[in-house]
């Protein structure tokens, strides 16, 4: 079973996103902000990470950037998600997908089978 941790301070949100990860048949960790979601990732690392991008604590670029810098982590997925214009975050991150909040929950499920299927290739 795939692992998705999700990141996200608006708990409204990420339970939401906890729910419907779970009804399609992902195991599913959430955090609040990025230093809970290293401390979830040192207990079970997870196959996918979506993470909002604004938080309190710890944001998504440092989140982000802590993740990349563990060799541990180097097979997870990531995929960021925010209320802000998104198009800058793809040119400052190339390669890794972003969601506009709000979005469409398909348009969700289509981006994490996709980004979990390019971590199997």
């Amino acid at each position: 079973m795939e692992t998705v941790l999700v990141v996200d301070d608006e708990q409204g949100i990420l339970e939401a996103l906890a729910d419907l990860l779970r009804e399609e048949g992902y195991r599913v960790l959430t955090a609040s902000h990025g230093r809970e979601a290293l401390e979830r990732m040192a207990e079970l690392r997870p196959d996918l990470v979506l993470t909002d991008w604004m938080m309190p604590v710890l944001d998504g670029p440092a989140l982000i950037a802590r993740i990349r810098a563990e060799p541990a982590y180097k097979d997870v997925s990531l995929m960021g998600m925010s209320a802000v214009d998104v198009s800058s975050l793809r040119h400052l991150y190339p390669g890794m997908p972003f969601l506009q909040k709000p979005f469409d929950i398909h348009a969700l499920m289509r981006q994490v089978r996709k980004a979990l299927d390019g971590k199997q290739g």
